[in-house]
Parts: C-alpha cells; structure tokens; sequence
C-alpha cells in the first residue's frame, strides 16, 4: 500500500484532529524534508506545508473532522513576494487503532501555474472587454442563424437605440429584419456564415427610421477547431459624413471644372476669333465698292492670303469645339474589332518623321490579337501621344521615337518611348488633369492627354507615364483582348 501511495504524484499527509502531520509519501517528504520543523514530531501542517502560523481560514482537514465528509479548498501561501496556490482535498481516514484518535489524509497539489495562466486569460479577457467596450466601431457577434449573441456600445449609437441596445437586439435575428434584407446586406451575412468573409466599403443601408446611412461593413465567420462556423464576427464604421462630403468635393470640383471650361474657352476662341475678325476687315477693304475697278493681280493674291488665314482660324475654332466634345463625350464607344499593329502604322506611315528631324522605331509583335473597341477613339489616342512626343523633341538634335507592342497575358500594351527632356516628377501626377499644360496658351489648351484618359477608360483600358532611364517619357497603354486574331 505504501509503494503504490509514494508513487502518487500528489502529496499525501496524514494529520490529526491538532493538525499534526502523522505520516507523509514519498513526494511529500521530497518537499518537507530540508525543513527541521517536519524533522521533529508533531509538525502541523499548516506551517510545514503552507508556510504559515496558524491554521488557514478556510482549512479542509478542519471541515472534514467536523463533517466526516471530504471537503476541498484552494490555500494560498505567500513568502514575501512570491505566492502559491494549492489545492487541498482532505479525506476521512477514520480512527487510529493505536490510541483511537480521528485522523484524515490530505492530498496537496501546486496549482500555481494553472492560476498563473487563469489570471493571465482574465486579464486578456477584461482587456479584450474594454477595448470592444469603448471602440469607436461598431462590434457584434450573431450566431449561425443571424441571432444576436453580443453588441457593444457603438452599436446602440450607430443604431439609435442607445443603453437599450442590448435589450432590444439580444435574441433577435438580424437575417429576418426586412431593412437588412432589402438592402441585400442579408445575403452577405448568409455568405459570411457559410465561411467567406467579407468587406463592403460604403454600404447604402436604410435603417427603420427611414434614415439612409452608408458604412463599412466587415464580416469575419467564427470557427471552431475543427473549422465548423459557429457565427460572424461583425464590425461596421458609418461613413454616412464621409459618403456626403465626398459627394459633395465632388460637386465642387465638377463645379470647379465647369468654370475652368468655361474660361478656357473663351480664352482659346478668343484669339482665332479675333484673327477671323481682324483678317476679315483686311480682306473687305481690298474689295472695291460697287461700280469701281476690280482688284490688281497683287491685290488678289492678299485677299487669298486673308481668307487663307480666316479658313485656318475657323478650323482651328472647330478642332477646339471638337476636342471638347471628345472630353465630354458620354454615349461610350463604339464597338468593333481593330488590329493595333495596323492602326499604328497607317498612322507612322501618315506622317513624314524624317522631314520633322525624328527617327522612328518599330518594335510590334506579330502574333497581336483583335480587340474590341472603337478604332476612331484609339487613333486620337495614339495620333496625341505620338504628337505630345514630337512637341517635346522639337529642334531636338537626335530626336528619337520607339513605338512598341507586346501582349500579356490577356493585355495588349503600347509604348510610346522618346528622348525627350521628360516630365518633371513635380507636375507627372497632374499631366493626365483637363486644362493641364506646359505649352504656350497658343499651343494647346491640356485636354490631349485628359481625353486620351478618358478614351482609354471607356474602352476598359488605361494609359499611364513613367520618366525613361537617361531623359526622355514613356506612355503606356494597356488594351484588354476580347478576340482572338484569325
């Protein structure tokens, strides 16, 4: 019997009805036996196990010799700042057949790790509390059938109900209000406790006071070890301010953009409207009055001269009126199969580059497929990039373009790749902005690149600029493949 209680992994005491300790294992002596007090008869175990002068306050062995029961109890011993926990369970051993005295067995365990990491875990716990408690988002918990399980404060203010939150949306199922339904917020939150999480940014949600908010919404499934969801994880921000004024910057800038137009156009027409003006007086002053000799042959050819300046002047007038039609165009593109390679070259070869002082390159790929889109708006975009770069390279010794096609994936891309002085890194995020130029008044109003942008959009594509190593810009554009080049 001894053996089998020495290899117990407990401590094992044997007390009296003084506390005294009678007998102890051989994991009990292992402890006790540095101590001279456990070497001298009669010890008690207060003092010899728990470190202290008295009996504990809530002693097991003292309930079991009054109940006959066995009773448990967890002691605490502290030794300046170290502190220990235990549990104590004593059990009735009956009388000694010696003497006829009461005697109970008390098993000691150290459960001074366990508290230690119990404590630990209240502490995260209160933690985890507080911050859910006082976060400025909403955060609630809903079960696999959309009830309520937990809300925290800022939901009772996002929703109205204040202090009352919790009362009322404890127990009610969210996936059944017909406001989360209406919206189509339900069908997220099924898919969220199917196992998918998700974010939706800017959400319209009409709540039951009729009031229309707009939040992010985000929804996190709730798993067990074995991956089962058990709920979702929800946390909603309004952004019903940030929505309303964004909305609102937005007006502004349209608002703003309108004005810019306005004084653009008056600015642009101005000039070639006065020249139609000015060369229009000039050419009826050299037309005699009726019943008078005709003009001379000198004469004539001024005349021809004005009028050849006035016909300029109103193609120009209606380049402007056109470009701005282009940048406010709102009917979309129209739709037809086109071969990149063979647009970019009718274009290179519509122009004599050699004349302008340019050296043109060609790098294509010949396995290019047909896309969709609108061939018209693709060559205004290639014909403006093409002529940006020989404005910048104007009287440019050595002057260089390198126009190349690749394909990627279900991409086509072009670069436009010049040796120009390039575009400073202060302006580079500005040049694609309407009415944005670094040419002179007389050369451009800055809807060229505005329009490529906005053409390129509207086919699925973009257009984007980075600074060549060694001087010079590189455009690219990037067109989706719908079609596959027979």
């Amino acid at each position: 019997m001894r053996a089998m209680l020495d290899a117990l992994p407990h401590e094992l005491y044997v007390l009296n009805e003084h506390l005294e300790i009678e007998w102890v294992n051989e994991r009990a002596l292992e402890r006790c036996s540095t101590r001279s007090a456990f070497k001298r008869r009669k010890a008690h175990c207060y003092a010899e196990i728990f470190d202290r002068r008295e009996p504990c306050d809530d002693c097991p062995v003292v309930k079991t010799f009054e109940s006959g029961k066995i009773e448990i109890a967890e002691i605490k011993s502290s030794a300046g700042d170290e502190h220990r926990h235990f549990l104590a369970t004593a059990v009735p051993l009956g009388r000694h057949l010696a003497d006829d005295t009461h005697l109970v067995v008390e098993m000691v365990q150290d459960i001074t790790a366990s508290k230690q990491v119990e404590e630990q875990l209240r502490r995260i716990s209160e933690l985890n509390s507080a911050v859910i408690e006082n976060a400025p988002v909403a955060i609630f918990t809903i079960d696999k059938n959309g009830m309520f399980l937990s809300v925290n404060p800022a939901l009772g203010t996002l929703s109205g109900l204040g202090a009352q939150a919790s009362e009322k949306l404890l127990g009610f199922n969210w996936l059944r209000n017909r406001y989360t339904i209406s919206c189509g917020l339900a069908d997220y939150i099924k898919k969220g406790l199917e196992g998918e999480a998700f974010a939706l940014w800017d959400f319209p949600f009409a709540n039951y006071r009729g009031e229309s908010q707009y939040m992010h919404f985000r929804g996190v499934p709730l798993r067990t070890k074995d991956g089962t969801v058990e709920g979702l994880l929800c946390i909603i921000e309004e952004t019903t301010e940030r929505v309303r004024i964004s909305a609102q910057l937005m007006q502004e800038g349209k608002m703003s953009a309108i004005g810019r137009l306005a004084t653009a156009i008056a600015h642009e027409l101005n000039n070639p409207l006065a020249t139609l003006v000015a060369h229009a007086e000039l050419a009826c002053d050299l037309i005699p009055p009726s019943g008078q000799a005709g003009v001379t042959a000198a004469e004539f050819e001024e005349l021809r001269g004005y009028l050849e300046v006035v016909q300029k002047q109103a193609f120009q007038c209606k380049e402007i009126i056109k470009n701005l039609f282009d940048l406010l165009w709102r009917e979309g593109v129209e739709e037809g199969s086109i071969d990149v390679n063979y647009l970019l070259d009718d274009i290179v070869g519509g122009k004599d580059f050699s004349e302008l002082g340019v050296r043109i390159t060609r790098a294509f790929r010949t396995d290019l497929p047909l896309i969709k889109g609108d061939s018209r708006a693709l060559r205004q975009v290639f014909m403006n990039i093409t002529q940006n770069a020989l404005d910048a390279m104007e009287a440019r010794t050595g002057a260089e373009i390198l126009i190349k096609t690749e394909i990627d994936k279900e991409c086509i891309r072009v670069e436009f790749e010049d040796n120009g002085p390039g575009i400073p890194e202060t302006i580079a995020d500005h040049i694609f902005e309407p009415f944005f130029t670094t040419k002179k008044s007389s050369e451009g109003m800055g809807l060229g690149l505005a329009i490529c942008h906005d053409l390129m959009k509207k086919m699925g594509g973009g257009i984007e600029m980075r600074q060549r190593q060694g001087g010079g810009s590189i455009f690219r554009i990037s067109l989706p493949v719908t079609a596959s080049k027979g």
